[in-house]
């Protein structure tokens, strides 16, 4: 079953590839020059075949280069199928190995659809990083999509599975409150993602945040809810700063100017999906209540 996930994966994996480096910004992200014709090389215009269009392996036969014009083909290919072939595996087994999920008596295309959120979650995450990386902005669609997903997770993780108590932080998350009602839970980290980045954005005046932030970081605090979120946004912050501190130092230039934040949020919150209650409790295990 693995095998065949990460088969699956990568080839969602070229998919989002296709939809990074073809989207318009004037046009809705799924659009007829996105979804239709042929993927062509770059730099010679030839249609590629079907040996030079199998994820992954395609880009280690013809070792990393076009097979007419001989051009080097981007490393993005390669590792974005690679990122989104481990996300239908790991996915898959992070939610599994929780104790309360297994013993569960939740009918298993509950349990599926569960999975099957998250990993579009993720999907779509890698799909905003490229996005962002590449034009500097976030799509709406993407964002709204996210709050849509937000809606099964809810539902089948929190509410009928009580997933690690409703968050990723395990027990430490009853000490940040709003655990009574899990939509005002979530409705709650919608809006703080929101004010949260709108302050920095009247602090800055959009000199170090933009609103596609701000509307992703709501989004995400709809998915993860509180006080996931909280630890998604911290997260987001020491990974932007690990990333642009380097450039910041030699180069002398602003944050906004050098990296995008879209994909900095995008890696805090697969670290909070795989590892939050191990960071939390190592946090409160340095500093104990």
């Amino acid at each position: 079953m693995q095998i065949w996930l990460f088969i699956f994966g990568l080839a969602i994996g070229s998919f989002v590839n296709v939809i990074a480096v073809r989207y318009n910004p004037a046009k809705f992200i799924l659009n007829r020059e996105v979804l239709g014709g042929r993927s062509a090389c770059p730099k010679c215009g030839k249609k590629l075949n079907w040996v030079e269009l199998f994820p992954l392996f395609s880009f280690i036969f013809l070792r990393g280069r076009c097979r007419s014009c001989r051009a080097n083909i981007s490393w993005q290919y390669p590792i974005v199928e690679l990122i989104s072939g481990l996300i239908f595996v790991l996915v898959p087994l992070a939610l599994s190995s929780n104790v309360q999920l297994l013993t569960s008596n939740a009918p298993f295309i509950h349990i599926w659809l569960l999975v099957i959120s998250f990993i579009l979650v993720f999907e779509t995450l890698l799909v905003v990083s490229l996005i962002d990386i590449r034009l500097r902005l976030i799509p709406d669609e993407t964002n709204i999509f996210l709050i849509l997903l937000s809606v099964p997770i809810i539902i089948f993780q929190k509410t009928q599975f009580g997933l690690v108590s409703g968050s990723f932080l395990g027990s430490y998350a009853a000490l940040f409150g709003f655990r009574e009602n899990i939509w005002v839970n979530h409705l709650f980290a919608f809006f703080f993602g929101a004010a949260f980045f709108g302050l920095l954005i009247l602090i800055t005046r959009g000199r170090g945040m933009g609103f596609g932030d701000l509307k992703m970081a709501a989004a995400l605090g709809a998915v993860f809810g509180w006080a996931d979120i909280l630890l998604v946004v911290a997260l987001s912050f020491i990974i932007g700063s690990l990333f642009s501190l380097p450039s910041l130092i030699f180069k002398k230039k602003g944050l906004k100017s050098l990296l995008p934040f879209g994909p900095f949020l995008a890696m805090a919150s697969i670290v909070v999906f795989f590892f939050g209650h191990e960071i939390i409790n190592f946090y409160f295990q340095l500093f104990p209540l």
